[in-house]
């Protein structure tokens, strides 16, 4: 494994949009857990966030690593969302402390959970237009989490925006070399979530898409 995978507290890279880009819904896959809530109690309610957000980034930490999460409720007028920003220059494991904290001891109970994410990931740059090489890139992905009173079957999303792991690009350019590199990645993250939360139910985005990330199409 790259040895900066061990750094969390690497600054992410500027990447080369080349067979790969941004693209709207490009992939997403979402758990419905077994789990459901039994009561409306604030403390069970964000007990099953704070859980649900540590397994989540424990299952993605080899490929992803939270840079923004924010939570709120629309079950009490007097209190806000939250949002926590996390800089390069802080302690990463810091950070997702205080943000498993102040979910536990939110004062109402959690109606979502949006957490935005940092990529460790292959790509190419202008530095390296030719080799691609493993770094934390900031692109759109993000985790999504839904659940409490009105939502006592809860629900959690991987949410791609672009085709950095996909054999084809939005624009049918062919991403194959990208792809070799990045689909293993995103299917061990996957699996791993999985044994951890539970079975992947719904899988939606452009062709190739299935449970486990990108299908080749070349």
């Amino acid at each position: 494994m790259n040895n900066e995978i061990l750094n969390k507290r690497a600054p992410p890279i500027e990447p080369l949009y080349d067979t790969w880009g941004g693209k709207k819904d490009a992939g997403s896959w979402c758990i419905a857990p077994s789990f459901e809530f039994t009561s409306l109690s604030t403390q069970e309610v964000n007990a099953w966030f704070t859980t649900s957000v540590v397994e989540t980034l424990d299952a993605f930490s080899e490929l992803a690593r939270a840079w923004r999460v924010y939570f709120n409720t629309i079950y009490r007028d007097d209190v806000e969302g939250v949002r926590f920003e996390w800089q390069p220059e802080d302690s990463y494991q810091e950070y997702v402390e205080k943000v498993w904290k102040a979910i536990r001891e939110y004062p109402a109970p959690i109606y979502s959970v949006d957490i935005q994410v940092d990529l460790f990931s292959y790509f190419r740059t202008n530095t390296s237009p030719d080799l691609p090489v493993q770094a934390w890139v900031r692109l759109a992905s993000e985790f999504a989490l839904w659940g409490g009173p009105e939502n006592p079957k809860p629900y959690l999303c991987f949410n791609l925006d672009h085709t950095l792991f996909r054999s084809l690009s939005k624009d049918s350019e062919d991403n194959k070399e990208l792809y070799l590199l990045n689909q293993p990645l995103l299917e061990n993250a996957l699996r791993r979530w999985e044994e951890r939360v539970g079975s992947i139910r719904d899988v939606n985005g452009l062709s190739g898409i299935y449970k486990y990330g990108f299908l080749p199409e070349i």
